[in-house]
């Protein structure tokens, strides 16, 4: 079959066959395919193969991009796998954040804005060894090139590249760069293409194209969301502050001035409690007696001074929120909110992005071919819409591989998480369904609820009601945290568990729990929380845009959500589980049309009795 000469695997999954094919059928006519491909499949070995064969022969590149770094690994894998199996003659290269890259032991504590602007400090001023070592003038020194030999002879994970380029005391980023040139796979995060500010100089550094590139979007569910937040930018009192000190060390009073009445402006605009919408002029006109381009300048020229000592600048974080608020307001809102902190009131004003196709359809227009991929990818219809995909995208839902006499999907309508129905007696209730049927599945189960808050509510009706160990999930939990949580939640699968966590927190998305370790899943309600000004701003701009703002803005990414929640459950083909919606609402008509095809949970009253008779049927 076309589009498996480069498949890894003896065999080929039940719809995998369809999907590869596809795939190669899109990136050979140069279109777009949106695929709602469940878990299961095997989307990363039906994705990179026909990619691949189609791209070695027609000399393009295939760049894989996910934003987990578990989805690199398995992709490095796959394409060990491929040169292994049919001793392929291609290279990969595997490059997260360039942060996660870094060599150096002064950088863990830093944000990623803090980093790149002490990395461009350090790399100016001859500050870092790593970088000095990596090249000599514009040679390679030996030791980079034994690291990209390295790179080039046998696909590695970042965290080998790293260790690697540690060792012989070079930039484990800059080595990939260098490496990625003569790849035909580029595995990378979204913003690598995305962001046009990366992608111009990552494009240049790699002597690659966006027109003779094939793209894979893996995880494409969070790419809207992922583009939206890389666009938006904050500014806030605080930081405004810190800008005025950063002004008097260096002895400037006309930036302290202007800093001092930008922070006298932003007060008063957020006076109140809670948010706003404003306008551009609402920020600048009462700054208008100063030359505000020519302090901006200068704030910037300031900026690159105080990186040189210290890892950030506050007064540069000033001057690129000014310069991004003087853009157009097509497609942003413009938001101001007012919130207490410890150390007093804090207002924060933010230029918001609401249309991810902004950074999206410049890349659709060119590229050779997108392939955008995920588990919960429904309505396919809104992701071509809403990230500006050519209406020659091909859409497609793919039926679940898994057997279906291994899942029992339910829907339990006694009780709700609706805001006008929320009390003391439904939280019992809610309490009630969950404590039934976390008891009727042997075993681990994980309960999802809406908010944090839910959580709690329906945690203290808990007490009493359910004899297995219980476990939460937290608000803050570090990376160490989570883990623990999840070792000791997996530790007890045996006597069984259950698992409180939170509806598009730590543990809706990214975690395997495979065989016995987790036995079913309740999503406690819809996560559809009052919507705040944000998202009524986005409902707003896709009503004008689609006539779908409800849904499009509210519905459909909430509800993708609790899917995702769902799908923590049965991860293979020998994984047998439940999945149980306590929610009154997802019944109704036009909720329940909200689920994909692979997923057709029935509404009954009687759900322990059929817990029971799915798991005796084992």
């Amino acid at each position: 079959m076309i589009g498996t000469s480069l498949f890894p695997y003896t065999k080929i999954r039940p719809e995998q066959d369809e999907l590869i094919k596809d795939i190669y059928d899109a990136v050979s006519s140069g279109k777009c395919l949106i695929a709602h491909a469940p878990t299961g499949l095997g989307k990363t070995a039906a994705a990179l193969a026909p990619a691949l064969e189609f791209a070695i022969k027609g000399k393009k590149t295939v760049f894989f991009l996910t934003s987990r770094h578990t989805q690199h690994a398995i992709a490095v894998e796959t394409a060990r796998l491929i040169k292994q199996k049919h001793n392929a003659d291609f290279s990969v290269a595997d490059i997260v954040g360039k942060k996660h890259m870094c060599a150096r032991d002064d950088v863990s504590g830093l944000y990623n804005k803090q980093f790149h602007e002490y990395c461009r400090a350090l790399v100016e001023s001859d500050g870092c060894n790593f970088y000095s070592n990596f090249r000599k003038g514009s040679v390679l020194t030996s030791d980079s090139k034994i690291v990209i030999a390295r790179i080039a002879a046998e696909p590695m994970h970042t965290e080998e590249v790293v260790d690697a380029a540690r060792r012989h005391g070079v930039c484990p980023y800059e080595v990939a760069v260098v490496a990625a040139k003569d790849s035909a796979l580029v595995i990378a995060d979204y913003y690598y293409l995305f962001n046009p500010q990366v992608r111009d100089g990552f494009l240049r550094k790699t002597g690659k194209t966006v027109e003779e590139s094939i793209i894979i979007v893996d995880e494409a569910h969070n790419l809207p969301d992922r583009l939206r937040e890389m666009l938006t930018d904050k500014l806030s009192t605080a930081v405004i502050e810190r800008a005025m000190k950063e002004a008097e060390k260096v002895n400037d009073s006309d930036i302290r001035e202007f800093l001092f009445d930008l922070k006298k402006v932003l007060e008063g605009l957020g006076s109140e409690p809670g948010q706003k919408i404003i306008s551009q002029a609402q920020l600048l006109k009462p700054l208008a007696s100063h030359k505000i381009d020519e302090l901006l300048e200068r704030m910037s020229i300031i900026a690159e001074s105080v990186r040189e000592t210290e890892q950030q600048s506050s007064i540069g974080s000033v001057a690129e929120f000014l310069e991004s608020w003087q853009q157009g307001d097509e497609g942003y809102a413009r938001i101001v909110s007012q919130q207490q902190a410890q150390r007093g009131r804090v207002v924060t004003v933010s230029y918001q992005c609401l249309d991810p196709s902004l950074a999206a359809g410049p890349i659709m227009r060119q590229v050779h071919s997108v392939i955008m991929m995920s588990g919960t990818l429904t309505p396919t219809a809104m992701y071509r819409d809403i990230l500006g995909f050519p209406e020659s995208t091909v859409l497609k839902e793919y039926r679940n591989p898994m057997p279906r006499e291994n899942r029992l999907a339910l829907i339990v309508t006694a009780a709700t998480t609706k805001f006008s129905k929320r009390s003391a007696d439904q939280y019992s209730k809610i309490a009630d369904v969950c404590a039934k049927a976390a008891t009727a599945i042997p075993g681990n189960v994980i309960l999802f609820f809406p908010s944090y808050t839910v959580m709690e509510e329906v945690h203290k009706h808990l007490h009493g009601k359910i004899s297995k160990a219980v476990f939460k999930e937290h608000q803050d939990l570090s990376k160490d945290d989570k883990q623990k949580l999840l070792n000791d939640f997996k530790g007890g699968h045996a006597a069984g568990g259950v698992l409180l966590a939170v509806i598009g927190g730590n543990f809706s998305e990214g975690i395997d729990l495979p065989g016995t370790l987790l036995n079913g899943v309740i999503v406690v309600g819809l996560p559809l929380g009052q919507p705040d000004l944000f998202t009524k701003e986005l409902i707003r701009y896709y009503d004008a845009r689609f006539g779908r703002g409800w849904d499009y803005g509210y519905v459909f990414p909430a509800f993708t959500k609790a899917l995702q929640s769902a799908g923590r459950c049965i991860r293979s083909e020998t994984d047998r589980g439940v999945i149980v919606f306590v929610d009154e609402r997802y019944a109704w008509d036009q909720y329940y049309a909200c689920f994909p095809a692979d997923i057709t949970p029935k509404t009954t009253v009687f759900y322990e009795e059929a817990i029971a008779e799915f798991f005796r049927k084992k």
